[in-house]
């Protein structure tokens, strides 16, 4: 399958720095994805669970708002937070909890 580069960038550092093959955004509007040799685009993100597979392994982050960007065939993420989670479910409750913080 087919990859592309996906950098994750928070306040603190480079959070995550590799090829995927997928990924799963939690958009301003709605969770949206995207696959190698997307269009270029722009898209605000919010709070939530990015899913990204990587040799065929699904992997979760819980991301903070922030943008994405897509553009030869690399996605850029700046967030304000990005924490990997063990399993989907374990997102899914963090960032249940962070939206109670805020």
């Amino acid at each position: 399958m087919s990859s592309f580069k996906l950098t994750i960038i928070t306040p603190e550092g480079t959070a995550f720095e590799n090829e995927v093959e997928s990924l799963v955004a939690p958009g301003s509007q709605g969770f949206f994805g995207i696959l190698a040799h997307h269009a270029p685009m722009v898209a605000n993100l919010k709070l939530g669970t990015l899913t990204l597979t990587q040799g065929g392994q699904a992997k979760y982050f819980v991301i903070g708002n922030g943008v994405l960007e897509v553009s030869d065939n690399e996605v850029s993420i700046l967030a304000g937070q990005a924490h990997l989670a063990h399993s989907f479910e374990e997102a899914q409750e963090t960032t249940k909890t962070t939206e109670e913080v805020f």
